[in-house]
């Protein structure tokens, strides 16, 4: 890499999870999720503000006045906002050990489009300010997790078995990011921990004193916001993301020149995965339940939510032939005629007139008895097909096939610009995880005094501060879902390397002088890169696992 080159924003890749991917990467997720050291969040969501409501909403437009003075109001505000409005893309970037040295980190960025599943508004401005920063809107509409928001204590099951699972998948990953019990890093990150909050864990509480305590219990490492320290630390500073991000870039570049601790990450490639048998066995044929040539639903009522992926035709003037062969029309548009379809077609008859009603009738109860069966089965197959993704495999652990991924690398990457990666939630997740990391080298011990306190807008010098007050107590939504958190946690901690197993993989190599490298070979498949890479350092490594501890004592001596 030549000295000029900008390192960080062309090299942050990043793994986009979207409801075809989330089941085989979700055991990856957890893991990178449980062994990090610090977790950092962006989203990007429908609305900011309520602007000209629509006169059918009867809306009492001060009850909706985000920047009021008085906490009590902003907050009351705010959720207004937050649960009539949507999540629409989640970026999380964990930081863990690379190896025992401050500052040393290996990161994953995760970029997750979500669907909301309950109606919702959408302020144009923010989806003009979405589209014109890359964000996809028909990728959103077919391949966004669908979701339920503000789960009381679960979500609802639907008879749809994907949207079931895709909610649980999504909802299991942010529980996992409570149980890691790590510092979670925003940045001016009220609305994030708001629209999260209801988004996966349960309604927002009714007080902005229940709200905070709520999340001092949820995350014990602490709550920091990068906003906040900049404005503490760097008063005149710009302090918008992009511009902090690259600024504490070159900090560290030069404090290697310069020979001092300094931020040193590598940013993981994305995980490469192949689904298994028993999904592929699992994939949707056709809306139909017998052999026909084309597909039944799509024939009664031109619509199938299969779409392409449907095995069966949907070309009209082929279902228009084929009814025309077995003698009948759709303009019943009934499943009884269906039926008789079915049954000519896969008898050869081309006369159907007096077996129909027969059958139609057969058929009737066979389907009132399927609804029955379907609606109690619901639970024990979404319980079972949720086991099967997260269960770890004997012959191949997810911690293996990651490494082969690495090794393999990801092939025919896209290559993004500049402007679509900035608000890209993981690339702003990202960028977040490493302004938070510089501060950790050039503040040391006095980075305690910024822990949960929460940037808020028109008041830099008066932060949100996410404690439980005198008079304060846990909201019903948390007493209601604190149980969740720990359920399958011991297996989600399974997940996890053990110390031991962390400790051997954290060897520092031997570095001769300080450079920025980058290792990016199409031949070997290895894409990972250096954004900022060690310098020789001949003083013995602390083994504390405390790594803010670490890289304060070693900030102290230098």
């Amino acid at each position: 890499m030549s000295q000029g080159q900008n390192a960080g924003a062309s090299s942050a890749v990043y793994n986009d999870v979207t409801r075809t991917n989330i089941a085989p990467l979700f055991r990856s997720i957890r893991e990178h999720i449980l062994k990090s050291k610090f977790i950092a969040v962006d989203t990007e969501f429908t609305g900011l503000v309520l602007s000209n409501p629509t006169s059918v909403l009867k809306v009492d437009t001060s009850e909706w006045f985000t920047r009021a003075a008085d906490m009590n109001l902003k907050y009351k505000a705010m959720c207004n906002i937050v649960r009539t409005h949507a999540l629409v893309s989640m970026g999380i970037s964990t930081y863990s050990h690379r190896h025992l040295r401050p500052g040393s980190y290996n990161v994953n960025n995760f970029n997750f489009t979500l669907q909301q599943q309950n109606s919702h508004l959408v302020n144009s401005a923010s989806l003009g300010f979405l589209a014109e920063n890359g964000y996809d809107l028909n990728k959103q509409a077919v391949s966004g997790i669908r979701y339920f928001s503000g789960p009381n204590p679960e979500p609802p099951l639907v008879g749809t078995k994907e949207i079931n699972e895709e909610g649980w998948l999504i909802r299991e990953l942010f529980m996992d990011i409570v149980r890691a019990r790590v510092p979670l890093v925003v940045h001016n990150g009220l609305y994030d921990l708001m629209y999260i909050y209801q988004a996966f864990f349960g309604p927002l509480p009714d007080t902005y004193p229940s709200f905070v305590y709520d999340l001092s219990e949820m995350f014990p490492g602490g709550i920091y916001d990068t906003k906040y320290i900049v404005e503490m630390n760097e008063p005149r500073s710009a302090s918008f993301l992009a511009y902090l991000y690259h600024k504490h870039e070159r900090k560290q570049k030069q404090r290697l020149d310069n020979e001092e601790p300094a931020v040193c990450i590598r940013i993981k490639d994305r995980i490469k995965y192949v689904p298994n048998e028993e999904d592929r066995q699992s994939e949707p044929r056709a809306e139909s339940s017998a052999n026909l040539p084309f597909c039944e639903k799509f024939a009664a009522h031109g619509h199938c939510r299969y779409k392409d992926r449907c095995s069966r035709s949907h070309d009209i003037n082929f279902i228009l032939d084929c009814q025309s062969k077995l003698g009948h029309d759709n303009s019943s548009s009934s499943s009884s005629n269906a039926n008789v379809y079915a049954n000519v077609y896969a008898n050869g008859n081309n006369n159907a007139n007096g077996s129909g009603s027969g059958n139609a009738s057969k058929e009737k109860g066979r389907n009132k008895r399927k609804r029955e069966d379907d609606s109690n089965e619901l639970k024990k197959s979404l319980s079972a097909k949720i086991a099967r993704i997260t269960q770890a495999t004997d012959s191949k652990t997810s911690a293996q096939i990651t490494e082969a991924a690495e090794e393999a690398g990801a092939d025919n990457a896209e290559e993004m610009s500049l402007k679509n990666m900035y608000h890209t939630a993981a690339y702003d997740a990202f960028m977040t995880g490493f302004i938070f990391a510089s501060y950790r080298i050039l503040l040391g011990e006095k980075m305690a005094d910024f822990k949960n306190k929460v940037f808020l807008m028109g008041k830099p010098d008066q932060p949100l501060l996410i404690k439980g007050g005198q008079y304060s107590s846990l909201s019903m939504t948390y007493k209601q879902t604190e149980s969740l958190i720990e359920l399958r946690s011991k297996n989600a901690a399974a997940a996890a390397p053990t110390e031991k197993q962390a400790a051997g993989k954290q060897k520092a190599p031997p570095v001769s002088k300080a450079k920025a490298v980058e290792s990016n070979s199409s031949q070997n498949g290895d894409k990972s890169k250096n954004i900022t890479v060690e310098t020789e350092d001949p003083t013995p490594q602390p083994a504390a696992d405390d790594e803010l501890q670490a890289s304060a004592t070693t900030a102290a001596t230098a």
